[in-house]
C-alpha cells in the first residue's frame, strides 16, 4: 500500500476554531503565571539581583576567585547555598568583576536577548520553516504557559551556550561533524549534560570505525581537559565536584529538574541506586529503540531535518537533570514535528483529536512534567507512525 493513499491530518489541519481555542487557553496560562512573577520583580528593592539572578551568582563567585578566595566554601558560608557552575566558568569571568556589577548586567541582558532568540532562529533554518515564521515565534515564547520567558528572565548562561548549540546542530545538518564536535565539546566542559547530545551523529550516520573513532577521541579530549584543570587547581575542582551533592536539597526533594530522573525520584523514592539503575536502563532503551527507527526508516534518512528534531526530543528527555532552559532547544523541535507529525486514519479514531490533544499539552499545560511527557508521546507516536507507514511499509 502507497502512502499516498492514506488521508492524514497534521498541526493545521485542527481548524481556526481549535486554533483560537488554543490561543485563548495559552493566553490564560499565560496571564496566571506571569502575574506573580512580574509582581516578584517590581518589588523587590534589589531588581537586577532578582532580573538575571543566575548570572548575579556567576558575577558574585568570580567576585570571591578575585580575591584569591575559594568561590564554593565561601558562598557556602556566606548565603548557606552551593555554586553549581564549575570554576572555568569563574575564571572566564574574572576580568569583568572590575566593573560595577550594574553596568554588567545591562551588557549580559543584551547579550543573552540576542542569543535567546537566535535560538528558534537557527533551529527554523535547520527545519527549513519559512511559512509563519513569527507565528512559530510567538509559539516559542508561549509554550507550556510561558516558560521560556522565566528562563530568559534569569539570565542564565545556558541561553548563551544553548545559542552555539544550536549553531552546531546546523553544521551538523550541513554534513560538517567536526565543527559540531568542537562545539559540543566545548560546551560539555562547560556543562558536562552537553555530553549527552554526542549520541546524534550516531542516528544520522553510519555506524562504522570512523564515527566511533571521533567519539573515543573527542571524549578523551574532553576528560584531558578535565584532568588538567583538576592538577591546575586540585582544591577549587574539588569543591566544585563535592559542591554538587548539595543539588538533592536544593528545591523540591532536590535540584533534579523536571526530568527522568526527578519522576523517578518523586514517585518511586527508592534507593538511591534503584533510580540510577532504572534511570541508566530507561535512557538506553530509549536511545537503542530510537537508533533502530532512524535506521530502519529510509523515509528518516531522506528527511534529516526530522530526525535531527527527533533526536533532540528523544535525548532531552534522557538528561538527568531537564531543566526550563534545555527546552530552548527542545521546544523549536517538538513544534515542528507537531507541524509535520501526519496520523493514519485509524477506524473509529479521529486524528485531529490527538492532534488538539498534543497541542493543548505544548501551548496551555502547565504542570512542571509537562514538557517531559509530550515528549515522551512525541517520540513514542512518531516512532509508531514511521514504523507502520515506512518500515513494513505493507
Amino acid at each position: 500500500m502507497k502512502f499516498s493513499k492514506y488521508k492524514y491530518y497534521n498541526f493545521f489541519s485542527l481548524g481556526k476554531p481549535a486554533l483560537l481555542f488554543l490561543v485563548l487557553l495559552t493566553l490564560i496560562s499565560f496571564f496566571k503565571n506571569f502575574n506573580e512573577i512580574i509582581l516578584r520583580y517590581l518589588n523587590n528593592p534589589e531588581f537586577f539581583k532578582v532580573f538575571f539572578s543566575d548570572f548575579y551568582l556567576i558575577y558574585a563567585g568570580s567576585e570571591i576567585l578575585n580575591n584569591d578566595l575559594n568561590p564554593y566554601k565561601e558562598w557556602l558560608k556566606l548565603q548557606n547555598s552551593p555554586f553549581f557552575n564549575p570554576p572555568l566558568v569563574f575564571y572566564f569571568f574574572k576580568s569583568i568583576v572590575e566593573f560595577n556589577y550594574y553596568t554588567i548586567v545591562k551588557l549580559w541582558f543584551f547579550i543573552t536577548l540576542i542569543s535567546f532568540f537566535s535560538i528558534p532562529i537557527i533551529l527554523f533554518k535547520i527545519f527549513k520553516i519559512h511559512q509563519n515564521f513569527y507565528l512559530n515565534i510567538l509559539f516559542f515564547l508561549f509554550c507550556f504557559g510561558g516558560i521560556t520567558i522565566p528562563v530568559f528572565l534569569t539570565g542564565n548562561i545556558s541561553i548563551i551556550l544553548n545559542t552555539f548549540f544550536a549553531l552546531g546542530l546546523f553544521f551538523l545538518s550541513k554534513k560538517k561533524d567536526h565543527y559540531f564536535y568542537i562545539i559540543l565539546s566545548i560546551l560539555s566542559i562547560i556543562k558536562f549534560p552537553y555530553l549527552i547530545f554526542f549520541g546524534l551523529p550516531f542516528l544520522l550516520r553510519n555506524l562504522d570505525y570512523k564515527i566511533f573513532s571521533t567519539l573515543v577521541f573527542y571524549l578523551g579530549m574532553i576528560i584531558l581537559f578535565y584532568l588538567i584543570f583538576y592538577f591546575f587547581d586540585k582544591e577549587l575542582f574539588i569543591s566544585w565536584i563535592v559542591s554538587l551533592k548539595f543539588s538533592s536539597q536544593i528545591g523540591d526533594s532536590g535540584d533534579y529538574g523536571r526530568g527522568l530522573f526527578k519522576i523517578l525520584n518523586y514517585f518511586f523514592r527508592s534507593n538511591i541506586i534503584v533510580n540510577y539503575f532504572c534511570y541508566f536502563f530507561i535512557s538506553i532503551s530509549l536511545f537503542l529503540i530510537i537508533l533502530f527507527v532512524s535506521k530502519s526508516s529510509k523515509f528518516l534518512k531522506k528527511n534529516t531535518e526530522l530526525l535531527i528534531a527527533f533526536g533532540i526530543i528523544a535525548l532531552s528527555i534522557c538528561l538527568p537533570r531537564l531543566k526550563s532552559y534545555d527546552l530552548l532547544i527542545t521546544i523549536p523541535s517538538i513544534l515542528f514535528i507537531l507541524q509535520n507529525l501526519k496520523f493514519k486514519h485509524f477506524n473509529g479514531l479521529d486524528p485531529q483529536f490527538f492532534t488538539l490533544i498534543l497541542c493543548l499539552m505544548l501551548f496551555a499545560w502547565t504542570s512542571p512534567f509537562a514538557p517531559i511527557t509530550l515528549s515522551f508521546a512525541i517520540v513514542i507516536i512518531l516512532a509508531l507512525d514511521i514504523k507502520f507507514n515506512f518500515i513494513e511499509n505493507k
